[in-house]
């Protein structure tokens, strides 16, 4: 089933371009959490930089699990803070809009959450 997106705030015109205009319940438009968000992916990226030298070290395996892990764990922050802020931004929402359309956010949400739990 592909995944609903919320239709408020209004979607953009059709003839707009859908990759460059910025989706309002968007992360992205909040600088600190993206300034956060990007630090936290560099982590992870160094990390698994590392992950691939041990590899290629023939390090021990039981310490190339421990950094995968934490390269994982630095994803998850980032996926709960998007998924915080991705609530915040659906509540703004439907409060701003008497509640019209809060059974498509929740399934959204609902949608996200599954996914994340994967």
């Amino acid at each position: 089933m592909p995944r609903r997106i919320p239709t408020f705030p209004p979607p953009p015109p059709a003839s707009s371009n859908l990759r460059n205009t910025p989706d309002p319940l968007s992360i992205v438009a909040v600088p600190a959490c993206k300034a956060a968000n990007l630090l936290q992916l560099r982590r992870a990226k160094g990390q698994i930089v590392g992950i691939e030298r041990m590899i290629q070290d023939d390090r021990i395996c039981a310490d190339i699990i421990v950094q995968v892990t934490a390269a994982r764990a630095s994803l998850q922050v980032v996926a709960k803070d998007l998924l915080a802020q991705r609530l915040k931004a659906c509540h703004i929402a439907s409060t701003n809009n008497g509640g019209a359309g809060a059974e498509e956010m929740y399934q959204d949400l609902a949608d996200l959450v599954s996914r994340m739990a994967k």
